[in-house]
């Protein structure tokens, strides 16, 4: 399977040039039973990337159509039969070489069609469905692919065709000097590829293969990734609505996540691969933008939330986390003990923009400075203050004896007395732990040496499993037809980061070891 896909996009992408991505959608989406939406300007191989992709099935039926306002449902899905209406009186149409006969359709400029090619076009494309008078039939449809240099206009009622569109991708003219010279000089390239007719898809096949697709399973890495993109595109909408910004909320609907999900599924059948993995859902940022200037916020979405939560479930560390947690603790109430000491020091007041501390034992409140008390030793006098007044009194500014002899007290000595007088200081009770180490019993630090030895196993293995995943899945993952190689650059990353988390662990383990076997 996954040679004749690269077959068919090695014959596809000829002559063409950086086009590559913009032809995996296109068939992935054909081949999923889905349609893209391409947006870009006149020019840009739009239309002849939907010429080429009908090669791939047998019979190659295709319709193409230039939409405009004064387009008819007669120019889609076919004149009126006028011998059926006139003989048997039903309203019929002739949609023999018209859309609802054809395997791949590309209709550009879409948005410029009517009311009642788009109310047509939404069964079309989501059912395949087409009412053809009194009855519906099942049409052959494949693929459809759109095509427009814009956005569907707001209010103009097109919000539910948009959305048939899973598949979007934004179609700019080629960029490389050295591509576009070669573009210039090439005169093949509008003319269709010949794929061999051994290989193109039958009709059965093509029904067999969405059978099978069904049958593809959800990884538990998938669902994740998914969660974590609504969460981001959930928080992103409350940012705009908080901030009243002038941009368009980013909505995927229930229905529209079934459907990327069945093309992730898709691209692992294609890929040989009975699961979707991380590669596939890369993705998934070609299927939730509905404004230009999302692109490149929803493509982060998606490389962020691979990168870090990737492989989250796989590889995950919440149990050993909490082990090694309970054992830290355990260690810590063993070996500490805990003494509640309390204590006393100077009540600071505040008073005329300065600290004080008050002296206790006069019948007028007297107040030193924090700052003078605290410089005692470095000098020899210091000043007091009564109530709010200042003075700089001769019986209080002397020389001072012992000033620190006991603690929260100064001794002050009147200049003209030679006995010094110990004051005591208004204090503030504060408390304090006093933390004491102390070695366990024996069969405690036996039990934390079993501990530890299982933890070091249980991240042994963990590691052991992430090198062997890497050496085995990570050249696999590299090989997506549809997605771009160097992409698994997060992936890998994903997997290196918990790597390196679980080195740490280990090292802080052994940390905790050598904590209490020095006690």
């Amino acid at each position: 399977m996954k040679t004749r896909i690269n077959q068919f996009l090695h014959t596809l992408n000829q002559d063409l040039y950086e086009r590559e991505e913009v032809i995996q959608l296109a068939l992935l989406a054909t081949l999923a039973g889905e349609s893209i939406f391409l947006l870009g300007p006149p020019g840009v191989a739009k239309s002849l990337i939907a010429r080429r992709l009908k090669t791939i099935f047998k019979g190659e039926k295709s319709f193409e159509y230039l939409m405009n306002r004064f387009s008819t449902p007669d120019e889609i899905f076919g004149p009126i039969a006028i011998s059926k209406l006139k003989n048997e009186d039903k309203y019929e149409r002739l949609t023999d070489k018209y859309l609802p006969w054809a395997d791949i359709v590309f209709l550009d400029e879409i948005w410029k069609a009517g009311p009642s090619i788009q109310n047509a076009l939404l069964t079309v494309v989501n059912e395949k469905i087409y009412r053809n008078g009194a009855q519906e039939i099942s049409i052959p449809l494949k693929g459809l692919i759109a095509a427009s240099n814009e956005l569907p206009a707001k209010g103009e009622g097109l919000e539910a065709l948009w959305d048939r569109f899973i598949v979007r991708y934004l179609v700019h003219n080629i960029s490389s000097p050295d591509n576009f010279n070669d573009f210039l000089k090439n005169s093949t390239n509008t003319k269709p590829k010949t794929i061999d007719e051994k290989i193109k898809i039958t009709d059965k096949e093509f029904q067999e293969w969405q059978l099978k697709i069904e049958t593809i399973k959800v990884s538990d890495e998938t669902l994740n990734v998914i969660n974590v993109v609504r969460h981001y595109i959930n928080d992103y909408n409350e940012k705009i609505e908080a901030s009243e910004e002038q941009k368009t909320l980013i909505y995927v609907s229930d229905r529209r996540w079934k459907k990327i999900v069945r093309l992730l599924k898709t691209s692992a059948f294609l890929n040989n691969r009975q699961e979707i993995d991380l590669m596939d859902c890369f993705l998934i940022a070609h299927t939730i933008w509905s404004e230009v200037e999302q692109i490149d916020v929803v493509k982060d979405f998606v490389q962020d939330a691979i990168q870090k939560h990737g492989y989250s479930l796989k590889c995950d560390l919440k149990e050993l986390k909490e082990e090694i947690e309970d054992l830290e603790l355990d260690v810590k109430n063993e070996t500490k003990s805990i003494k509640h000491i309390e204590y006393f020091i100077p009540k600071v007041i505040n008073k005329n923009r300065e600290s004080y501390y008050e002296i206790e034992g006069s019948n007028t409140h007297a107040y030193i400075k924090k700052l003078d008390y605290e410089n005692l030793g470095k000098t020899y006098q210091v000043v007091v203050t009564y109530d709010n007044s200042y003075y700089e009194n001769s019986n209080w500014r002397n020389n001072y004896q012992a000033a620190l002899k006991e603690e929260n007290t100064i001794s002050l000595r009147n200049e003209h007395s030679t006995q010094s007088k110990k004051y005591k200081l208004k204090v503030d009770r504060k408390k304090r732990k006093d933390t004491h180490v102390k070695r366990p019993h024996e069969a405690i630090i036996e039990k934390w040496n079993r501990q530890i030895k299982e933890l070091h196993q249980m991240i042994d293995e963990k590691v052991k499993f992430i090198e062997d995943y890497k050496k085995n899945e990570l050249g696999n993952l590299k090989e997506n037809l549809f997605v771009n190689k160097e992409l698994a650059y997060y992936v890998e990353t994903n997997l290196n980061q918990t790597l390196t988390t679980l080195l740490n662990k280990k090292t802080g383990i052994q940390n905790i070891k050598e904590a209490y076997d020095q006690l």
